[in-house]
């Protein structure tokens, strides 16, 4: 088949955040600030730190537009101390309500929205944790501001295990094109209408499958004295172990047989990330990723790079060069 490592690393710059981090980074420093100035000194302690995409270096530019960092906050309290774990989701939000329009306590965190016309631009999502507890382990704050008891709960979770053990997976250049593959996952992911909603898979669940079957790609140029990476191959033959780990169950009369697929989160709380998702989603999510790897199969018998591009821009959107095909005395050829 064709080389297309050029194609593939020009599509990761282009989809990658890079000035969009610095503008997350300093809303992120502003509403910090906001936050320890205005919160009350009557109130446990606190310490900040960066999680998610952000933190893993996996971020991608929304389609949507609507840009998003986490960060953590680990309070010094025992969760035992606080029958209402939305509580403390209450300080933040307080503390920094009026800095936008939209200050909003969410199921998982507080939400801080920056709007452009009336429409999302940039979001910063708090992450609130109770950290001193009997037993040393970390409790995230579950629950809306008007959820019914049962909705609000404190958590396990270890977000900063997650990060390091998904940042030390790979070392070196072997850890780039790691972070590279993740990436072309969420963009595909994003670009599907058929993975769009609540149907979607989440963008930790597309990362911990990789965490659990990427391989590296790469083969040794020994004139030259290097490695040679091939992201084509390592995400073709991601997602081929992904389409092999889904299995037939049956769902009953009423749904029949549909393909599921699990993965465990590797730290606490060790949930299924696909718990949530329904059987008819979960159907729809295995034909999408068969249907990504009958069109990577097809890219691989492209004899012409530009045959090769328009297959992967129509899999991941525009972002994907289209690349001229070589021209050559009597004949023609691809690159």
């Amino acid at each position: 088949m064709v080389n297309l490592q050029k194609e593939f690393i020009d599509f990761h710059d282009e989809i990658k955040l890079s000035d969009e981090n610095e503008i997350l980074r300093e809303k992120r420093d502003i509403l910090l600030t906001k936050l320890r100035k205005n919160i009350s000194e009557d109130l446990p302690s606190y310490t900040s730190f960066n999680q998610g995409s952000y933190a893993m270096g996996t971020g991608i530019k929304p389609e949507d537009g609507d840009y998003d960092i986490d960060v953590g906050l680990k309070f010094s309290i025992d969760k035992d101390d606080y029958s209402d774990p939305v509580d403390p989701k209450i300080w933040v939000r307080d503390a920094l309500k009026n800095h936008t329009k939209s200050v909003t306590v969410r199921r998982s965190c507080v939400t801080v929205t920056y709007q452009k016309d009336d429409e999302p631009e940039y979001h910063v999502d708090f992450a609130v944790y109770a950290n001193a507890n009997k037993d040393e382990k970390m409790y995230i704050s579950k629950g809306k501001e008007y959820s019914d008891e049962d909705h609000r709960y404190w958590e396990l979770s270890d977000p900063q295990q997650l990060i390091s053990l998904v940042k030390g997976k790979f070392d070196g250049e072997d850890a780039k094109q790691f972070r590279r593959v993740i990436r072309y996952l969420k963009k595909w992911k994003d670009h599907n209408s058929m993975l769009d909603g609540n149907g979607a898979p989440t963008g930790i669940s597309l990362t911990i499958l990789a965490y659990d079957f990427f391989a590296v790609a790469k083969e040794y140029d020994s004139f030259n004295c290097r490695y040679e990476y091939n992201d084509f191959a390592a995400l073709k033959s991601l997602v081929e172990s992904i389409r092999g780990k889904f299995v037939l169950k049956y769902g009953g009369s009423d749904i029949g047989y549909y393909h599921q697929i699990s993965a465990a989160l590797p730290v606490e709380p060790k949930n299924n990330l696909f718990e949530k998702m329904t059987a008819r989603q979960m159907e729809t999510l295995y034909e999408e990723i068969c249907s990504m790897f009958d069109e990577l199969k097809k890219v691989e018998d492209q004899t012409k790079k530009s045959a090769a591009c328009e297959i992967l821009a129509n899999l991941f959107g525009e972002e994907f060069p289209i690349a001229a095909d070589r021209s050559y005395v009597g004949t023609s050829e691809s690159a």
